[in-house]
């Protein structure tokens, strides 16, 4: 007589590797995106990870604490300070690379998220007195 062939469990991850990988994945799906010159969209990063999104959505706010929808545009978010500071491109250029598809949304979700317009940011982060303010935020 044969006896059952038991399945493997599979394996859970840790919230904290989720969460690395929630960031490492978001990070290739937005370089993805800034190749391309197109929109970053929750449905898109969804199927991109062969995953359903009411799935993920759930993860992300289990994991994360934030909507899946948050977390993709602080990402952007992040990536489009990184290219204000670090790059001369227009504007218009890093709305693009940033997914933001138009400078219009780009500048839009920019001023909502920091009180102040991405061109305002990088005046103020280049200027000679912001470099002492620069050094408070990497402390």
């Amino acid at each position: 007589m044969r006896t059952p062939r038991r399945t493997k469990k599979p394996r859970r991850l840790s919230n904290d590797a989720a969460r690395r990988l929630f960031h490492s994945t978001a990070e290739l799906y937005l370089h993805a995106c800034s190749v391309t010159g197109t929109p970053v969209r929750c449905d898109e990063y969804t199927a991109w990870l062969r995953m359903s999104r009411p799935y993920l959505s759930t993860l992300a706010q289990k994991v994360l604490g934030m909507s899946l929808h948050k977390f993709l545009r602080s990402k952007q978010l992040e990536h489009a300070q990184k290219l204000l500071l670090t790059t001369p491109s227009s504007i218009q250029l890093i709305a693009i690379r940033s997914g933001f598809g138009t400078e219009t949304t780009f500048s839009r979700h920019f001023r909502a998220a920091f009180g102040i317009t991405p061109g305002q940011y990088r005046a103020s982060s280049t200027a000679p007195a912001a470099s002492s303010g620069s050094a408070r935020r990497a402390r």
